[in-house]
């Protein structure tokens, strides 16, 4: 009887260990796994905001001489919705002119110069990646001095096709653009009550005679508007 109850201990014992030991194997493998994917995310966040900057350098800084073979090289990199972006913009006919944009920039000696100022991943996983782009774009033609410099922020949504980071998206991002996403960000909710503030003991100012004539707009500003590609 004593040896029954030692082999049946001895069993269960080797039953714990051997339940032990899977669980410790499949626990290892999670924490392989989470550690390995997180790698592989940090890899592609580096890899997909060098791909980008590359990109966008490639895309927006061109002269006669290599507008034709970078307009190749980015209609290689984009797909979706930005290849669509990408060949309505360099096939459109140049306003005033029957010429597309690689006939544009060589019959008016365009030169255009891309530096990339800062840029960043916004959020990325092992297969897709969104990269914010600040980048200055400085123009000219005709072979004279600087005509006008344009910053322009704007983003890649990028995702990996056989093993290659592409753009599925091009998003320029203006001032109103960016201004509206603020105003969208701190629009209060329905229903807020605000804070109470300091109150006005002041008198009022009375008012002054009304004119009948509208307030002077303000002057028309000079500078251009964000361009990240000129029209020739």
């Amino acid at each position: 009887m004593g040896d029954v109850m030692r082999l049946s201990v001895a069993q269960v014992l080797a039953g714990v260990l051997a339940l032990l030991v899977v669980a410790s194997v499949a626990l290892a493998g999670v924490l392989g796994y989470r550690y390995l994917d997180a790698r592989w995310t940090e890899q592609a966040r580096d890899s997909s905001l060098d791909a980008a900057k590359s990109y966008a350098t490639t895309m927006f800084g061109y002269d006669p001489g290599n507008v034709e073979a970078h307009v190749n090289s980015s209609k290689s990199v984009v797909t979706g919705a930005a290849k669509s972006q990408y060949d309505k913009l360099i096939t459109n006919p140049v306003q005033g002119q029957n010429i597309d944009f690689v006939e544009g920039v060589k019959k008016q000696q365009v030169v255009s110069q891309a530096v990339i100022q800062d840029a960043g991943v916004v959020t990325n996983t092992r297969d897709s990646s969104t990269v914010l782009i600040f980048m200055n774009q400085s123009v000219s033609r005709g072979g004279k001095d600087l005509v006008r410099v344009d910053p322009s922020r704007l983003t890649f949504a990028m995702v990996k096709q056989d093993g290659r980071w592409m753009i599925q998206n091009i998003d320029v991002i203006t001032d109103d653009s960016f201004r509206s996403r603020i105003q969208q960000v701190s629009t209060p909710p329905p229903g807020a009550v605000p804070l109470p503030g300091p109150s006005d003991t002041s008198t009022p100012e009375s008012p002054g005679p009304e004119s009948s004539a509208p307030a002077s707009p303000a002057p028309p500003s000079s500078a251009p508007a964000p361009s990240v590609v000129p029209t020739p």
